[in-house]
């Protein structure tokens, strides 16, 4: 026996994926209405990707018109073609029209193989909800969930690129350095940023001789990158430096193995937060410096548009986005997180905003009104603290 999922077609697309990651299906049936949402393209895209994940066929059939008796003999159709067939209805997200079709259709078709039931895209669970029962344990092993790239497909919008490739095949090796490079700038992230935006003079990449070159453009970016460089010099990251008036002159230490490092003032605090978030162990997947395309068009020119998240994790089916700000946190830094989750995840997508310096009250009230998790003053962390804080926002989660 076959066993065929019925999802009711939801705009998000977490709810039209859970059920398919926590069972397994061989047929699944996206019901939706004639002339509706989704679109042919965005029906190629669903179907490639689904049956690309799973090997599952994927069909999508129609209701003739927006009403209870149409969606009704929607239900008798599928009904009809699969007698058979186990048929399980995911009621969880769709429109309410063909909830209650369903509960007319159960009561009138005696002797259907229909069952019915809610899932909880954030807690992985399914719910019986009516109809016959499903056994448990039916089926074989779900396949492996969807990974994030994927997720953001389904979204609408396409994964360009991230660095590393995942966090995680970098973190043992990596660890020392981003310490080491986080704990010599936390407290000083205004000098780190002014310096970060000094000029190369021919690139990030040293000379032949293991120079790095960058000129001056204004007064204080002297007395700047003086302060940097003495801290720098003093933690064994810079091996030696010379300052004269118009030009900054340094080598770094041959241990300093991870350069990118050394050029973005927020790239230490990405990899920071990454680090402490793969170290909770509660993530199956964490990318740092992730470029996104809006519309997951990947076109030629530079004019696409884009977005950069700077960390990016999957706990269980739903994604995170973080935004980290080397400064303290402002309002038009939640707006910005909170458009780019819901843009490439939807009402599941979880923006998060972290922030090197702690942030006034009128934001931290703004963050919890905009359902925007907020860590702050990561300056005073350690990676113990941090990673703690990493958990008890998932708690936080788990309770709302």
């Amino acid at each position: 026996m076959k066993k065929v999922l019925i999802e009711l077609y939801d705009s998000d697309a977490l709810e039209n994926i859970i059920s398919l990651e926590l069972r397994h299906y061989d047929i699944l049936i996206f019901l939706c209405f004639k002339n509706s949402d989704p679109d042919p393209k965005k029906r190629a895209v669903i179907k490639g990707i689904i049956s690309g994940h799973t090997g599952v066929e994927v069909i999508f059939e129609e209701a003739n018109e927006k009403t209870i008796d149409a969606a009704f003999d929607a239900f008798s159709a599928i009904a009809d073609k699969y007698p058979e067939e186990l048929c399980v209805v995911d009621i969880t997200g769709g429109d309410e029209i063909f909830i209650a079709a369903l509960g007319r259709f159960l009561s009138e078709r005696n002797g259907v193989n229909f069952s019915a039931h809610k899932s909880d895209v954030f807690k992985g669970t399914l719910t019986w909800a009516m109809g016959v029962k499903e056994p448990e344990g039916s089926g074989v092993t779900p396949p492996a969930p969807f990974p994030f790239s994927d997720i953001i497909k389904l979204y609408g919008g396409a994964v360009i690129g991230s660095w590393p490739d995942e966090f995680s095949s970098i973190m043992d090796n990596k660890r020392y350095e981003i310490l080491r490079v986080w704990n010599a700038l936390k407290d000083m992230p205004a000098d780190w940023n002014k310096f970060c935006s000094i000029s190369y003079v021919n690139g990030v990449e040293p000379d032949e001789n293991g120079v790095i070159s960058r000129k001056f453009s204004k007064e204080n970016e002297i007395v700047t990158s003086e302060r940097i460089m003495q801290r720098l010099k003093k933690r064994g990251i810079v091996k030696s430096y010379q300052i004269s008036s118009n030009y900054l002159r340094y080598t770094l230490h041959p241990s300093a193995r991870t350069d990118d490092l050394y050029i973005s003032s927020g790239t230490a605090l990405e990899m920071y937060t990454a680090l402490a978030a793969a170290s909770t162990g509660l993530f199956r997947e964490v990318y740092t410096k992730v470029l996104l395309d809006c519309d997951g068009i990947i076109a030629r020119s530079g004019s696409d548009p884009t977005n950069e998240l700077d960390v990016t994790l999957m706990y269980g089916y739903v994604p995170f986005f973080i935004s980290c700000k080397n400064t303290e946190a402002t309002k038009e830094f939640l707006y910005e997180i909170r458009t780019m989750a819901d843009h490439y995840g939807g009402k599941y997508g979880i923006p998060v905003l972290v922030s090197s310096k702690p942030a006034f009250g009128p934001v931290r009230e703004r963050a919890k009104e905009m359902h925007i998790m907020l860590i702050d003053d990561v300056q005073s962390l350690s990676l113990k603290e941090f990673r703690a804080a990493i958990i008890k926002m998932i708690r936080n989660i788990e309770i709302d």
